[in-house]
């Protein structure tokens, strides 16, 4: 069993991997351990089995924990949907849409709320959408180029 730790956090994994350089930090006063290895701009991944990875940080990962930090939750919907309607209405804080396509013609809309009680009220509240996890395509979509929509743009369509 090793042991990680990292933001205050200890992690007890069965094997670790690392792709990045590491520094090693000796304690030769500390009568448990020798020492740490040291890695900088990481990112640490646990999979099912227990087995961890550590990579490089990247500029959308370095977003994304920020956003976990401070309880932005990306959601997925369709329009027309509860929760769109909500969203439009300004009920809920959110980020502005952006539409994603699908297979076989679907398209979605997708956003974040930006306070974690919103979405614990939401998920109680709407039906029809889900919370988006940050290995899943239609997430890292979000982050790509591509439409924002506007609702005045949406309210000229309908007409």
């Amino acid at each position: 069993m090793w042991v990680i730790k990292t933001h205050g956090e200890s992690f007890y994994v069965n094997h670790v991997s690392a792709d990045i350089p590491w520094s090693t930090k000796e304690t030769p006063n500390n009568e448990r351990t020798k020492g740490s290895i040291k890695f900088k701009e990481c990112l640490l991944t646990i999979d099912p089995d227990n087995n961890a990875t550590i990579s490089t940080l990247s500029v959308f990962d370095k977003i994304r924990l920020r956003n976990q930090k401070l309880g932005i939750t990306r959601i997925i919907f369709n329009w027309g949907s509860p929760i769109h309607k909500a969203l439009s209405n300004n009920e809920l804080k959110h980020s502005p849409f952006k539409n994603v396509e699908g297979g076989c013609g679907t398209s979605f809309i997708i956003c974040d709320l930006l306070k974690k009680e919103e979405a614990t009220l939401a998920a109680l509240k709407y039906q029809g959408w889900r919370i988006l996890k940050p290995n899943e395509a239609y997430y890292q979509a979000y982050d790509k180029k591509g439409t924002i929509w506007e609702e005045a743009e949406l309210d000229e369509d309908e007409d």
